[in-house]
């Protein structure tokens, strides 16, 4: 019984970090995504030629950011609940 019960445990334990790993890997790509993004946002900014313009890209890239962070945090909510879905399982088997 103990043995099954650390197996579980086990096996638990490695879908966890294997899941980690990959949303650290994501997390990681995002910021270089990000970062990327608010270079390109910069250099744009520097050729603005008047405050029309300055204020109609702000208003692009706040925009555009506001729908980036809706959609990543969407997107981490679902993987961390798979993840911990996923993590369970061993352990809620073991006790059924």
């Amino acid at each position: 019984l103990a043995k099954g019960n650390v197996e579980a445990m086990v096996e638990s334990g490695k879908l966890l970090a294997g899941g980690m790993q990959d949303m650290a890997r994501s997390y990681a790509e995002e910021a270089k995504t990000a970062f990327e993004t608010m270079t390109a946002d910069l250099k744009d900014m520097a050729a603005v030629k008047s405050p029309t313009e300055l204020f109609k890209l702000q208003g692009e890239i706040a925009r555009r950011n506001f729908d980036a962070l809706v959609a990543r945090t969407s997107k981490n909510a679902e993987v961390s609940m798979k993840l911990a879905n996923d993590a369970f399982a061993p352990i809620s088997t073991r006790m059924s």
